[in-house]
């Protein structure tokens, strides 16, 4: 087993600046009879990879092998991990990957000989670290009573991936991931987002969101309000087929105000000229929008009558224009 000399010089020179967010760079060397080992710097420093020039000059016959060791601890060994530059002196860039990203890291060159291993002295690095994403919120469109669309834009990376973007939303401010969210792809650029479901009249706070390996960022805060429910929309009657004792009384409703219509019909009376569900004759066609009324009969001879469609949801009764007829 060779044996491991222990470095008797050690010279400290100006290199390089490092790339990257790192430590102060130096120059050291190693030395062993007429050779001498060197790392002048360290470039092109990224989350995972950086470059180290590495130096071995003096008799070129003695190395058999040459290179650099690393390791998140000081003096790293070949036993560990490396790079071999192979046999020979000379200077070459040698890269490191796999690192892990914001991680401080120790490296050191080396050759050997027949006999013995030799090393320079640490020299020290950072990885980039990643950042929180850039997201921005645009805005917020489409709002009904129960829905509406966001949009946003993922601005900047955080030099990683983007893994996950859209928004989320609450009624209380600075909503986060953890309240009501709805995912909207990956990756940098615009995107947009259904809010679903909402309650009618409420108040909410929606921001974008993005996702990488630093974790969740959020773009700034906007409110909007959503629609509330209405009464249900009920048009006019048409009279028609008009006898001594009926009529066929036909109307509409054409919305439900935003919830469900559990009754519609027409309702009339000869008395007056708002007739009601609870003051006048009234039939009842079911649920949900849309035609109501039908052939009415029982009716006074020669009389006058006033008709109009109504309908119910949760928010009340809703009653159309009032039409009038007389019987035959």
């Amino acid at each position: 087993m060779m044996n491991i000399r222990k470095i008797v010089n050690i010279v400290v020179s100006a290199v390089a600046l490092f790339t990257g967010c790192q430590k102060d760079p130096i120059a050291t060397i190693g030395r062993s009879n007429m050779v001498n080992i060197f790392i002048p710097s360290i470039s092109s420093v990224t989350q995972t990879d950086a470059v180290v020039n590495m130096n071995v000059t003096g008799d070129q016959n003695v190395i058999v092998d040459k290179g650099i060791c690393w390791g998140a601890t000081k003096d790293p060994t070949i036993e560990a991990t490396k790079i071999s530059g192979g046999p020979g002196a000379g200077g070459q860039p040698l890269t490191i990957t796999g690192l892990i990203p914001g991680t401080d890291y120790f490296v050191r060159a080396y050759f050997r000989t027949l006999n013995e291993t030799v090393y320079s002295e640490n020299v020290s690095f950072e990885t980039i670290g990643y950042h929180l994403p850039t997201v921005a919120t645009n805005g917020v469109s489409g709002i009904s009573m129960t829905g509406a669309v966001g949009s946003g834009t993922v601005i900047a990376a955080g030099g990683g991936t983007i893994t996950s973007r859209g928004f989320c939303w609450n009624t209380r401010t600075l909503p986060t991931i953890a309240n009501a969210k709805v995912a909207s792809g990956s990756g940098l650029g615009a995107f947009v987002g259904d809010l679903f479901p909402l309650t009618p009249g409420a108040t909410y706070y929606v921001r974008a969101y993005a996702t990488n390996q630093a974790g969740t960022a959020y773009g700034s805060e906007y409110s909007f309000s959503t629609s509330p429910l209405r009464l249900a929309t009920v048009g006019t009657v048409s009279i028609s087929l008009i006898s001594r004792s009926s009529a066929y009384v036909i109307g509409t409703v054409s919305a439900d105000g935003g919830t469900t219509i559990t009754s519609k019909g027409v309702c009339y009376s000869t008395s007056t000229t708002g007739p009601t569900i609870t003051s006048s004759m009234h039939n009842n066609n079911g649920s949900g929008i849309g035609s109501v009324g039908g052939s009415i009969s029982g009716l006074l001879t020669g009389t006058t009558y006033y008709v109009r469609a109504y309908a119910i949801n949760s928010m009340g009764v809703s009653y159309g224009p009032v039409n009038v007829f007389r019987t035959l």
